[in-house]
């Protein structure tokens, strides 16, 4: 998780709005599908949406029962620093699961040795790791980076270590703060340079409701899924498959709105809702888990 959430500007809410009715109006004509292949060109042309979960290891598996379903995609951190085997057991299992793992890396709190290309050769281990498998993988490279590093040293550090996983069958791409969105655009441009986009398959953030679980803010975590895909086509990557590494809402309305953005909203390939304590987020009970069974459940879910 990243930084509190800020706010969204009058435009971007009523625009928002606007495409997920547009879309929303065309329920009825969408079909699930369970693609064979989970990368995001098969999937997107399926017309659904890969529906996931991001929990702690230790209690994944009850909360995935909890959930009930089938998820699309598991959630996984994992760091460079700890070795290039960090956390592929979790990719392993979500493999055997037939769920799209989606994988961040840190470098131990090490940026600056990140762009100096201290861990490149781990990086390589890495990702010949996570090729052999011969399966769809979403890759990035350290989710929510702004309060850890400037916009420079971000893409520094992204362009020493993803090149060595753009092989095989993963997919690599950023996952940013998405709240930047609501009125820091250019901040959130400091991270998303021209370059950087010649080495993304996909692009992603992070979305969480402004306030707190007993005071809510007005800005939604659903909102900033078309203003995502808004920004792309200003920046003239219209067609670039969108993913959600983590969104979570302080009420099943929120959490609802959030998967109705994912499933509605074009080119999303995954989104993974946050299903633990801490931070801004709540693990999944009562009516918020029952909004995101609902999503889950969807014939436009994948």
């Amino acid at each position: 998780m990243g930084a509190t959430a800020g706010a969204i500007g009058a435009t971007a809410l009523t625009s928002g709005s606007a495409e997920l009715d547009l879309a929303s109006a065309a329920t009825s004509q969408a079909r699930r599908t369970s693609p064979q292949h989970l990368g995001p060109r098969a999937v997107l042309r399926s017309g659904t949406t890969l529906i996931g979960m991001s929990a702690p290891s230790g209690v994944w598996h009850q909360r995935a029962q909890a959930v009930g379903g089938h998820l699309g995609a598991r959630r996984i951190y994992a760091d460079l620093a700890a070795g290039p085997g960090s956390q592929i057991r979790l990719v392993e299992e979500a493999h055997a699961a037939g769920m799209l793992p989606v994988i961040s890396y840190k470098v131990g709190g090490d940026a600056a040795g990140a762009a100096r290309g201290k861990y490149n050769k781990v990086a390589r281990e890495a990702a010949a790791r996570l090729a052999s498998f011969g399966k769809p993988t979403a890759v990035s490279f350290w989710h929510e980076p702004y309060g850890d590093m400037s916009g420079a040293q971000y893409a520094a550090a992204s362009k020493q270590l993803l090149p060595f996983f753009r092989r095989g069958r993963l997919k690599v791409g950023p996952v940013l703060n998405g709240w930047l969105l609501d009125n820091k655009v250019s901040t959130f441009a400091s991270y998303c340079p021209d370059e950087l986009f010649h080495l993304w398959d996909w692009f992603g953030i992070d979305t969480y409701e402004s306030g707190t679980m007993s005071a809510p803010g007005p800005r939604k975590p659903g909102e900033r899924i078309p203003a995502l895909r808004r920004y792309l086509r200003s920046r003239g990557r219209p067609r670039l498959p969108i993913g959600v590494g983590e969104y979570n809402g302080y009420s099943a309305q929120s959490i609802a709105h959030a998967g109705e953005a994912l499933l509605s909203t074009r080119n999303v390939w995954f989104g993974c809702v946050w299903n633990s304590t801490g931070g801004k987020g709540y693990a999944l009970s009562g009516a918020r888990l029952t909004a995101f069974q609902r999503t889950l459940r969807d014939r436009r879910a994948a």
